[in-house]
């Protein structure tokens, strides 16, 4: 099964400088049939004006893992503030429970990242940080995020995820065996063509992906020019 979510359907929001766009329910926007994706809770593409951001908010039980794209994101929590680049993947366990802000420190330039939620396998967990980095190359094989951290709360005890940074020259393919795991897709730049025994299936930027009970899933970049960046997301 494969079900495609272009960029124009997702929920779109603009106040006070913060563009976001969800493609699940979120904050004010409420589907009962699109609130997750496996153990994907949110996924929501955020840019932030020059010193705009969100003000600090207390969240429980949650992995919130953030991939900068452009510009230089600041996240601040009770252990400091952190200055985020593009490139990086950076993810807070929640767990029993952190109050967290994020800004555009910048007074001139835009900052742009994905911010995504998932539901931990257990709950009450003591909080953890931890950092991983987006592939920066073009790469024709899929590039695994290595996330590392400490404590019992890191990422692998907790999630049966993986994610993988893809970016794909034109014309060059790649297959992901999935078997019974679900995968989520959400293609950044350029133009990434899926191939699945339902068919053939396009996506350019901002759109989404969801993958179930396909043996296999083949990927082809098909930009005009210079390559095609994707992310994707491996869960039961």
């Amino acid at each position: 099964m494969i079900k495609i979510m272009t960029a124009a359907e997702r929920h779109t929001t603009h106040h006070n400088g913060i563009h976001g766009e969800f493609s699940f329910s979120f904050g004010d926007y409420v589907d009962p049939h699109n609130e997750h994706f496996g153990s994907l809770l949110a996924h929501n593409e955020y840019k932030l004006g020059p010193l705009e951001g969100f003000d600090r908010r207390f969240h429980h039980d949650l992995v919130i893992v953030y991939v900068v794209l452009e510009g230089m994101l600041t996240y601040e929590d009770d252990t400091g503030n952190q200055e985020l680049k593009p490139g990086t993947v950076h993810v807070v366990n929640t767990g029993s429970g952190v109050y967290h802000a994020e800004r555009n420190s910048s007074p001139a330039a835009d900052v742009s990242y994905l911010e995504m939620w998932f539901l931990p396998a257990e709950p009450g967990l003591p909080s953890s940080y931890h950092e991983g980095a987006f592939a920066g190359q073009p790469q024709n094989p899929l590039s695994p995020i290595h996330i590392t951290g400490s404590g019992a709360g890191s990422l692998p005890m907790t999630l049966d995820v993986k994610m993988y940074s893809g970016r794909l020259e034109t014309g060059h393919e790649l297959t992901l065996p999935s078997e019974d795991r679900r995968i989520h897709v959400y293609a950044i730049s350029g133009h990434v063509e899926i191939t699945t025994e339902e068919g053939v299936f396009d996506l350019t930027s901002g759109d989404t992906a969801r993958i179930q009970k396909c043996d296999k899933v083949k990927f082809r970049g098909n930009a005009s020019e210079g390559f095609s960046e994707m992310m994707i997301i491996d869960m039961p």
